[in-house]
């Protein structure tokens, strides 16, 4: 029997390429020969085993002379030679066949192709009707960073994904072993390497998802071709009892684009009969520009029972973007703030601040961006607010005052009657329009970036609508009597100062307005 789909708590648009992978590499070979360090532009794991390659990872690599790769420019020592990693990143050839060295007497560009194939042309016939092994889908194009030609010294590939991925993360209360298949699915296209160019073919099939169990949820992935799906798609949801939910996906839209991922948070539940359009809700976690400096971290809690909070964490700057998160009852308890200051086991120690002994200077304290008293249930939670990348360089009058203030207010809201999860975006703006950034330092010199404002966009649901409300404040000494309400603003103004979109599911009107009933 065919379900009611209901959708609750976030959408997401998560960059599809996590990690940054930079390797250096000093070569101990002659200069002549060719060996290649590797990057992967982006922010979202897939393939690779924690931040490297997997071991034995082998690529399609081409030598040219000229301002592309094609029949004509390709050199015959350089045709399609099969470079091998060992997880470090670095490739070096797989056997004295594969090997190259530079021409003596022109410069040379470099083109790669991942997975490597033995083939006698430029093209790659590309299949993803097997979502089970989604490494060999994975499919990456990397050129040689510099524009200039080279003639000697390694040479750095630059790596871009050519698919994108949807990822469904499904709760379903009592509902066990979830699969799910999407049909139909565009599941061939041909790659002209020389060209960067992406043809599909008119192949379509039912195609199941590879399915992750994450605690109580169930995660469900996809790779599939940029571009729209089928206006017929649908998924279809079937329990290990033999229950059936569909969600007609194709109607949505979307333009899935190359190196994104999309990210669906959704509940199962007894609804008798399919609903075409079932009840949306969405909370954005802000789309951001591609860049090897940022990178998106999702954090279960600690027993993995739940989600925790996400991030966009810019390492260069040493502070995160912003972070969003859920709040409900669930994450609320007697836990006191446990004051564990630690690195996030999630990032490099040297990318973050050290901050245990506070930033040392006066009137400056160490704001948490997802507050303590918002993870209390259990001390475990709770120290995972005090990562230092969830720290800020925040004026103590503000992070004191009236700040704390709508932090308290926000748990009030949470907790009223008929109101089951908060959706909550906590920002830290680090620069206005003229683009200048402060920096303070700390434990050990290194700067940091000092915010120039702060955000929080929120967004609630009561009875079968939801209401969204905005605040803006200036990172600078605030009054001790201000009222956190004289800072308040409509979602919609908060997009437009901030350049970020929230809660794309929700309507414009609805963030166009605050209603005092709900926000009082």
């Amino acid at each position: 029997m065919f379900r009611r789909l209901l959708f609750i708590f976030t959408v997401t648009l998560l960059f599809f390429s996590s990690c940054r992978k930079d390797f250096g590499w000093v070569p101990d070979q002659q200069k002549k020969s060719i060996l290649f360090s590797s990057k992967i532009s982006g922010q979202v794991l897939t393939r690779m085993s924690g931040s490297q390659w997997d071991n034995n990872d082998s690529i399609s690599v081409f030598m040219y002379h000229g301002d592309a790769l094609n029949q004509n420019t390709v050199l015959s020592e350089g045709f399609n030679k099969q470079f091998i990693t060992n997880s470090s990143g670095n490739f070096s050839p797989k056997t004295t066949a594969d090997a190259m060295n530079f021409p003596a007497d022109k410069e040379v560009r470099f083109v790669a192709f991942y997975p490597y194939k033995n083939s006698l042309d430029f093209h790659r016939d590309l299949d993803i009707s097997d979502q089970e092994d989604q490494d060999q889908i994975d499919y990456l194009l990397g050129k040689s960073a510099s524009t200039l030609g080279y003639q000697q010294g390694a040479v750095q590939l630059k790596f871009e994904r050519v698919m994108a991925k949807i990822q469904v993360r499904v709760k379903a209360k009592g509902i066990q072993a979830v699969t799910a298949k999407l049909s139909p699915l565009l599941t061939a296209a041909t790659f002209q390497i020389g060209q960067a160019e992406l043809n599909p073919q008119k192949t379509f099939k039912d195609v199941s998802g590879k399915v992750i169990s994450t605690g109580d949820e169930t995660v469900i992935e996809w790779v599939v071709f940029p571009g729209k799906l089928e206006s017929q798609s649908r998924m279809v949801f079937k329990s290990n009892t033999g229950e059936t939910y569909t969600w007609e996906i194709g109607k949505l839209g979307t333009e899935y684009e190359q190196g994104n991922r999309y990210s669906y948070d959704i509940n199962l539940s007894d609804g008798g009969i399919v609903d075409p359009k079932p009840a949306v809700s969405y909370m954005e976690l802000p789309v951001i520009s591609n860049s090897t400096e940022l990178e998106y971290n999702f954090k279960m809690t600690p027993d993995r029972s739940k989600r925790n909070y996400s991030m966009l964490y810019d390492k260069k700057n040493r502070i995160a973007h912003w972070v969003a998160y859920p709040l409900s009852k669930d994450y609320l308890g007697r836990q006191s703030r446990t004051n564990r200051w630690a690195f996030d086991p999630n990032f490099p120690d040297y990318t973050q601040p050290l901050l245990r002994k506070g930033f040392g200077v006066s009137g400056i304290d160490r704001g948490h961006q997802i507050p303590s008293a918002d993870r209390t249930r259990n001390a475990a939670e709770n120290a995972t607010t005090f990562y230092y990348t969830n720290m800020t360089a925040q004026t103590s009058s503000l992070n004191q005052g009236v700040w704390a203030k709508l932090e308290n207010q926000i748990r009030s809201w949470t907790t009223v009657s008929g109101v089951d999860t908060m959706y909550v975006v906590t920002g830290a703006g680090l620069s206005f329009a003229n683009g200048s950034i402060d920096y303070v330092q700390d434990n050990q010199g290194n700067r940091v970036a000092k915010p120039k404002y702060y955000y929080k966009a929120l967004a609630v649901k009561r009875g079968t609508a939801y209401y969204t409300i905005g605040f803006y404040m200036e990172n600078k000494v605030t009054p001790t009597k201000a009222n956190f309400s004289s800072y308040r603003m409509t979602v919609s103004e908060l997009e437009r100062k901030t350049g970020y979109q929230f809660f794309p599911g929700i309507p414009r009107e609805t963030k166009n307005k605050i209603n005092d009933a709900i926000w009082r």
